[in-house]
């Protein structure tokens, strides 16, 4: 890879950050950044010029400009396919071991929400609330058995496949072999009065 060719990679990673919901300045000091390491556009120079105080408008109006003069496929700022994207990108940091499973769970659950549903992200839908009830006791699974399950769906995601989404079913079911029962949560309350 060139060092062109990297400082674009990098420059589209602030961009997909940006167009789900980051905030102005950091598309602005990306734009900076990227001028630094050679990129170069009318509305690249513009954008990295922005001032701190109108750097969101400034942001809206130049960074799309810029991602097309650039040759940058960014779609359209908060947009369920941004969302996608943003949610591709997410999963390839698990891939590529800057985050953990339920990192990407976590940050993935509002992805969803924020773009309508769409049957990309549907594998996603409920898997922090997943964790949430393993954490607390109320499903008696371990969380390395719905690790797996994230796992998978993201190297569905940043392939383009769709994958089945998990199941409180499919958890139990892997987690009987896995990890010896726990005490339900149903006693743990009982035992408390």
């Amino acid at each position: 890879m060139t060092e062109d060719s990297e400082a674009l990679a990098r420059f589209r990673e602030e961009a997909i950050e940006w167009a789900v919901g980051g905030r102005g300045q950091e598309i602005v000091d990306a734009a900076a950044m990227a001028l630094a390491e050679g990129l170069d556009s009318p509305s690249l120079r513009v954008l990295a010029g922005a001032p701190h105080s109108t750097a969101d408008e400034e942001a809206a109006e130049l960074a799309p400009l810029a991602f097309r003069e650039l040759g940058l496929d960014v779609k359209q700022r908060l947009s369920p396919e941004a969302f996608v994207d943003g949610a591709r990108q997410e999963a390839q940091r698990l891939l590529d071991g800057v985050i953990t499973e339920r990192e990407l769970a976590r940050r993935l659950a509002p992805f969803c929400v924020s773009a309508g549903y769409p049957r990309e992200l549907s594998t996603w839908i409920g898997l922090d609330d997943y964790y949430d009830l393993i954490e607390s006791g109320v499903i008696n699974a371990s969380p390395s058995v719905l690790d797996k399950d994230v796992l998978a769906a993201a190297e569905d995601l940043v392939n383009h496949r769709q994958g089945r989404p998990a199941t409180i079913a499919s958890i139990l079911q892997a987690s009987a072999t896995e990890s010896p029962p726990r005490k339900s949560w149903l006693s743990r309350i009982l035992r408390r009065r």
